[in-house]
This record gives C-alpha cells, structure tokens and sequence, in this order.
C-alpha cells in the first residue's frame, strides 16, 4: 500500500518540526478526535499503563505520539469515570440548597407541642457505691426555642418513658416529637455505643405515643445538621455545665436542683436582637410564652385594649377574669413580637448550602449506583454498598438515601456521605453513546434502555420463552 492511499490517519504540522531533539510522533503528531471511542479508549490505557498517573501527566504521555484537540477537557472527562481513581479520590454526591423552614418552626402554636428530642452526657454524680453516670434528655419546644430537662439514671427504654411522662405532665402533651436516628454517642473518656433507635422503637414506648397521638419523626443517621433546632440548645447547655460544674462531681440532688437552675437561665435567653435604645420595645424570651399558656383549662376570648369600668369592690369571679384578660392581651403582645421579630430574624439566615468538600462527584444520585459509605476510618476500609431507596424531602429534593450493604443490612445516610463508585447514569450514557457510534454501520448490538438495569439477559430470553409458550398452547 502506498503513502497516499492511507488516509485513515492524518498527521499535522507543528512549530518544532524541523526540531532534532524531539521525536518523530511529537514533531508531527497523530490527530485523533476528541469525541472518538478509540480516543477515549487510548487515555484510558494510558492512564492505566502510567499507574493512574494525573491529568497533566496523562495528557503529556499522549502528546509523544497523538494530538487531541481541547485534549485536556477530553483527559479530564475520562479520567473522571476512572472507577480506581474515583474510589479513592472521588468525591460525595452533591447536597441541594437547604430548604425553608418547616412549619413546625414557623407557625404559632402552644408551647411544647411541637418538640425536638435528644441526649447528652454521661454527667457523673455521687453515690454510695461511688460514682454513677446519669444522662439527660432535652427537649426543646421548635416555636417558641425554650426547654426542659430531665435527668435519667440510664439509656433504658423504661427509663426514658418515665421521663417523658415527667415532661407530659408538667408542659403536656406533645402533637410532633423530632429526635436523632444515631446508634453511637461518643463520651469524654470512652466510647459507648448506645443503641437509641431501640429505646425509640421499642414496645411500651411506641405504644405510650400511639395511645397519645404523638407523631414521631426520626432524622437521617449521622446528619445532625437536620436536627440543627435542638443540637444547638444541647451545645448551649454543655457550655453552662462545662463552665460551672468544672471537675466537680455533685449528688442526685445538688445535679437536679443545677440542671433547673440552667433551665431557666437557658429560657430567659433574648429570642430577637437587643437594641441600645432605652424606649425600644421589650427583649422576648421563651420564659414569657411559658408563663402564660393560652390554652390551659379556660378558652381564649376576645378582648378589648381599653380598661374597664373602674369599680372599688368587685365579685371574685369578676377580678380573675378581669386579670386573666389582661394576661390573654400581654401574651397576645409577646406573640405580635415573635411574629414582627423572631420570623424576620429567622429569614436573615446566610449560609444556604451544607459546607463540603472542594471535590465533588458530577453524578446525581440514583437508585443502584455503588457507593463508598463514609466512616470515621481510613478510606481503604469504608463499607460498599448499593442504593436501594431515594429519601426526597418536603422540598421534593433528594438529601438522603438508603444503601444496601453487602451484609444485607440498609443504612440511611445523607448524600454527602456516599462517594459513588459505579453511577447508573454514567453506564446508560456509554451505552447510548456506543449505540450512536455505530449508526449506520452493520448493528453489532442496540441498545434499548431496560425497566431494569440489573436484569440477566438469560432471564430476559427465559421470561420470552415462558410467553411464546403460553401463546403457543
């Protein structure tokens, strides 16, 4: 074959081709298209060849001998669908904005009948035997940001039980209870694993809720960001026994009375910004909506904002109404502020997105990518797994997902935990494209996007079978 008659491949001129010191394929290189199979088969060998070497390094070993126009972007593409490299340098799914605030935190309502859920400790007290590790559940009404505590002797379902109806009975019943999903808590001196799910779901407890018409909502494991309303007022609390318990171990009674006593400092926190002014309005705090529970025994009614008629002897019955109204017209005021204040304060919030990694996957999560689940150990020894379930929020987008692991076990993580190593989408996207390559050519295979991804082909011709047998009778 002469010269002239290949015309598959092209060479091209360059500035250095009457250079010496450089070679042949580098002086006058191939020119490969960018959007070719074989280019991107070529930087995948490559890639491989050189150990999974870089993009920089990549695209040098290919311009000995190739040239590929917009080479890096072309370079950079296909080593992102390297699996090897992605399973141990690529990065999680990407977490949507957050979204609005939930009614729960926005809408009037009574103190405590929407709450948020959760434990710390263990704080240490004196016994006979010595000391004793005791923890406490916190709960924190999501309206008016106030709270209650309880101290427990242990993480028991029973024990926990008792403590709720503590709280129902002093602060009532609550519609919606918000609490963490964790299996773990980690203490100062040792790690435990505490198994909170069991003390939620078990029996007496869900039970208790049933009966009370209580809905239960658990967040995604290891998210505490989605229980933000009450992990805050946790770390506000840690502060004040931190600073004022110090080393100090104190009795059941002495931790009891100080757990109160940072219960009320806690509720007498301001709510709104406090201004410099002396005639300004006045600073609202949860302490205020708890004094005056609408709701308690009598209905609200309407009132008027003129005094009544003065009158020197007045009925009992007359008096407790007379000063009931005007405990109905300063609540009704407190609440004017939350509204005019407290909301507006809540809409100012800056940060709209969950901070994360600089590297981040390009793929959307779907249900049967590979994933890297995320623990606190080395990357060589995270669990795989496969989504099995997409969890879509209020919004209707996707923050969380259930992964299958290989034990048989499904976890629910949020996405920036998983770092996916297979995508759905990615292997849909090569097929297509491989189809469309081979347009027009003699069809080598088609490709038809299945119902189910993961279906046999043999289960496929089996189920063809079964149907044409069938007809056939």
């Amino acid at each position: 074959m002469s010269k002239e008659e290949k015309t598959d491949v092209e060479d091209i001129d360059t500035d250095i081709e009457n250079s010496e010191e450089k070679k042949q394929g580098a002086r006058q290189p191939i020119l490969l298209p960018k959007s070719d199979w074989f280019t991107v088969l070529l930087v995948e060998k490559i890639h491989k060849q050189n150990f999974h070497i870089g993009v920089s390094q990549t695209l040098s070993q290919i311009r000995f001998r190739f040239w590929i126009p917009q080479g890096r972007s072309v370079v950079k593409s296909v080593l992102r669908k390297c699996r090897t490299c992605r399973y141990f340098e690529g990065g999680p799914y990407k977490m949507p904005p957050f979204s609005p605030l939930p009614s729960s935190r926005v809408q009037k309502s009574t103190p405590f009948s929407r709450i948020g859920l959760d434990y710390f400790g263990p704080l240490l007290i004196k016994t006979t035997d010595g000391p004793r590790k005791t923890w406490v559940c916190l709960f924190t009404c999501l309206v008016t940001r106030a709270i209650h505590m309880e101290l427990l002797q242990d993480m028991s379902a029973e024990e926990f039980l008792f403590g709720f109806k503590r709280f129902v009975s002093q602060r009532g019943t609550p519609t919606k209870i918000l609490s963490d999903n964790a299996s773990q808590f980690k203490s100062a001196s040792e790690t435990i694993n505490i198994i909170w799910r069991n003390v939620c779901a078990s029996d007496e407890v869900q039970s208790y809720v049933a009966n009370c018409r209580i809905k239960w909502k658990f967040i995604v494991e290891l998210a505490p960001w989605m229980g933000v309303a009450y992990e805050r007022l946790v770390g506000i609390v840690k502060r004040s026994l931190r600073k004022s318990l110090g080393h100090k171990i104190l009795t059941l009674i002495q931790m009891q009375t100080l757990l109160k006593e940072v219960e009320a400092t806690v509720n007498s926190r301001p709510l709104v910004y406090v201004n410099d002014d002396i005639n300004s309005n006045i600073t609202l705090t949860p302490n205020q909506f708890l004094g005056l529970n609408p709701k308690t025994g009598i209905p609200t009614t309407t009132t008027e904002d003129m005094d009544s008629d003065y009158s020197p002897y007045e009925i009992t019955s007359v008096k407790l109404l007379s000063i009931w109204r005007k405990g109905q017209h300063v609540l009704n005021e407190f609440w004017k502020i939350w509204r005019e204040e407290y909301l507006t304060n809540l809409r100012e919030r800056m940060q709209s997105e969950l901070k994360s990694k600089k590297t981040q996957s390009p793929y959307c999560a779907q249900v049967g990518d590979v994933v890297l689940i995320k623990e606190n150990l080395p990357r060589g020894v995270w669990r795989m797994g496969r989504i099995c379930e997409l969890l879509q929020s209020r919004d209707g987008q996707i923050r969380s997902a259930k992964v299958n692991t290989a034990t048989g076990k499904v976890l629910g993580r949020p996405l920036n935990l998983l770092y996916p190593v297979e995508c759905v989408s990615q292997r849909y996207s090569e097929m297509k494209k491989l189809a469309d390559d081979q347009k027009g050519a003699a069809p080598v295979c088609s490709f038809v996007e299945p119902s189910n991804p993961f279906a046999r082909k043999a289960s496929d011709d089996a189920k063809r079978k079964i149907k044409e047998l069938f007809n056939n009778d």
